[in-house]
């Protein structure tokens, strides 16, 4: 018999350390070769074999936890929940494993590698609790550290805790409160509240009542006016409380006919013309910000400039609204005090459909 035949005859007959090493990693190969080819359920075959004959192959647990993460992340079907479950602990446990027996040989590049793993298989297997805990440990390690309010806060949303992850984005204004953009992450919050469902035709949340909108939007707009106080040229404050007046304005209840109105009700259509001042305002300081000029009308402009769309009145119409507005709060203080009586019929008409009409 010749030499290497006689050796892969004794290999066969006694299963030599060196022999089992080879067959096991011919096993990874084949393993790797599937994995490569997407066949992920008969890789992890391939590596449970190499495992039997080498469980001290550092690589194979690494190649094994890939191929069920690979697996986790393309289950989507609700039915297939409980094979998601094993096979990410499986890659979980791997990954550890593999880092755990790599030693000295792992690096910062490496360690970094297997948190993203972790991450991805705990966000993909829906551990909402494993995840909150990983993030509130970190906060609690790096105390000073701002981005871990925003990430436990958006963790808090996808676990369906939206109370918490609303008092994070307040606790966050409390530890930072000289950060313009912790003003303004929960200013964006409340005014998402205010956006229309798609296709409902709205501008605006219909399911929200008319006091719950402005309450929201009044909201708004105080966290914005601290957020400008701290930095008076912070753009993007700008812009939300542009959409928060909008939205205000949106929200305020009057019809077309002053005559058929409450008191209350004019007050309301000089409030939102108010509001619709105060939002084109917002736009006038952006631009003012960015020393740009006025678009012009009858041209192409030679260069950048600010696209303001017109005054939505006049000054003459602000200062005249400024007096009325002054009349009719001293006639809903008199008719609230008992002093002077509502007109017979008054405010009970039909309303036209104006801006604020319901």
């Amino acid at each position: 018999m010749r030499p290497i035949l006689a050796a892969v005859a004794a290999c066969a007959l006694f299963l030599a350390p060196g022999c089992t090493k080879i067959a096991a990693r011919d096993f990874i190969r084949e393993g790797n070769t599937l994995y490569a080819n997407g066949q992920y359920r008969e890789a992890i075959e391939k590596y449970n074999e190499a495992e039997k004959l080498e469980p001290d192959l550092v690589t194979l647990f690494w190649n094994r936890a890939c191929a069920a993460e690979s697996i986790v992340l393309k289950i989507k079907d609700p039915n297939q929940l409980v094979d998601r479950k094993v096979f990410t602990d499986l890659a979980l446990s791997d990954f550890k494993t593999w880092l755990d027996r790599a030693g000295n040989d792992v690096t910062d590049a490496d360690r970094e590698a297997y948190l993203n793993h972790r991450l991805a298989l705990l966000d993909a297997d829906e551990r909402c609790d494993d995840l909150l805990s990983y993030f509130l440990e970190k906060h609690n390690q790096e105390p000073k550290e701002e981005g871990w309010y925003t990430r436990i806060s958006k963790q808090y949303d996808t676990c369906g805790r939206n109370k918490d992850a609303e008092q994070w984005l307040v606790k966050r204004t409390v530890d930072f409160p000289t950060n313009p953009r912790a003003y303004l992450s929960l200013a964006i919050r409340k005014l998402e509240q205010l956006y229309p469902e798609p296709d409902s035709g709205l501008q605006y949340n219909g399911n929200l009542s008319e006091d719950e909108r402005l309450a929201l939007a009044n909201e708004a707009i105080a966290l914005l006016d601290k957020a400008t106080m701290i930095d008076h040229k912070f753009i993007e404050a700008y812009v939300y409380r542009s959409i928060a007046y909008t939205q205000r304005q949106l929200a305020r209840r009057y019809g077309d006919d002053p005559t058929q109105n409450t008191a209350h009700e004019n007050l309301n259509m000089i409030l939102a013309r108010e509001d619709g001042m105060s939002a084109w305002r917002q736009q006038k300081a952006i631009c003012d910000i960015k020393v740009e000029p006025e678009c012009p009308t009858d041209k192409a402009p030679e260069g950048p400039c600010c696209m303001l769309a017109p005054r939505p009145i006049s000054a003459e119409e602000e200062a005249a609204d400024a007096e009325r507005k002054k009349a009719i709060e001293e006639e809903i203080r008199l008719l609230e005090s008992g002093e002077a009586e509502a007109e017979p019929g008054k405010g009970k008409g039909k309303k036209g459909k104006g801006q604020g009409s319901k």
